[in-house]
């Protein structure tokens, strides 16, 4: 499992992967900012604790132990 920290809407994200996934980064942080306009996502971004990448898609954690799954498109 690797890790990398990447700014997306301003706001500094630990993103997971395994290393298979390290192309598919720039996708994710698409993802979650195409995303954002939902309610459900923007509330989990919000409070945001750690992001896992797949080659499929984004999950997002945040610290109050609620988390969102986004497809990558």
């Amino acid at each position: 499992m690797m890790h990398t920290t990447m700014i997306v809407e301003g706001k500094e994200v630990l993103m997971f992967f395994d290393s298979v996934y390290q192309d598919d980064i720039h996708a994710a942080v698409e993802t979650i900012k195409k995303h954002l306009s939902n309610a459900q996502v923007k509330k989990v971004f919000d409070d945001l604790g750690l992001v896992n990448i797949t080659s499929k898609e984004v999950t997002l954690y945040s610290l109050d132990g609620e988390m969102e799954t986004i497809c990558i498109s």
